[in-house]
């Protein structure tokens, strides 16, 4: 008989700490429930964003399901895209030819003779202002917020191996005109080996 009891005493008490154990859990729980709900009381922004994503997830499952196209760049800002200006100066015009980043692809293009009427005036820094104005309105059309600078003179064996002076005025103008600018690189081609230049001429001395 007391083997019997002293069983009894012990399932008893196992199941006193068990239901002690089941009352601490539920403390816990009732402690945790009211932080969280003091949290989302304190932060409401937190539940306006968590109801505003549900929306869009349900929202991407529905056009699955009903087989609509879902927008890439839906809820994204759309950067401006890069491109490559070149820029060719010498003494007697000036040429600006906007690509694409891989240069493939002419965007626009604007030259001296376009923007003044006389021969005299292309190579001049109204020419190249009014140039960079013309693809600067191209280039927010195209949606092209930057672009790095290549600069070319005539170079070679007989022209000049540096550009001329509308090609700096060229971009402080894009540079005004709030154009992000990147490297900025002199292409001019530099002669090597080639022809033998021409001997220079006899100086004549008058006795």
């Amino acid at each position: 008989m007391s083997d019997v009891n002293n069983k009894n005493k012990e399932i008893k008490g196992g199941e006193e700490v068990k239901e002690q154990q089941k009352e601490n859990n539920t403390e816990v729980n009732d402690d945790v429930d009211t932080k969280v709900k003091k949290e989302t009381s304190s932060n409401p922004e937190k539940e306006d964003t968590s109801v505003e994503e549900a929306k869009k997830v349900e929202q991407s499952q529905e056009k699955e399901m009903t087989g609509e196209k879902t927008d890439i760049f839906e809820g994204v800002e759309k950067k401006g895209l890069w491109g490559l200006l070149h820029i060719y100066s010498s003494p007697n015009n000036i040429v600006l030819h906007l690509t694409d980043i891989t240069g493939s692809e002419t965007i626009a293009m604007a030259y001296g003779g376009q923007m003044v009427k006389a021969d005299k005036d292309k190579p001049t820094p109204y020419a190249a202002i009014r140039g960079v104005d013309k693809i600067v309105e191209v280039m927010k059309a195209r949606n092209i917020a930057g672009v790095d600078v290549r600069v070319r003179g005539p170079g070679g064996q007989d022209g000049p191996l540096f550009p001329g002076k509308a090609a700096q005025i060229a971009i402080k103008q894009l540079i005004r005109r709030n154009v992000k600018v990147g490297r900025i690189t002199d292409v001019t081609p530099i002669p090597f080996g080639g022809c033998r230049p021409s001997k220079s001429k006899r100086k004549v001395y008058m006795s």
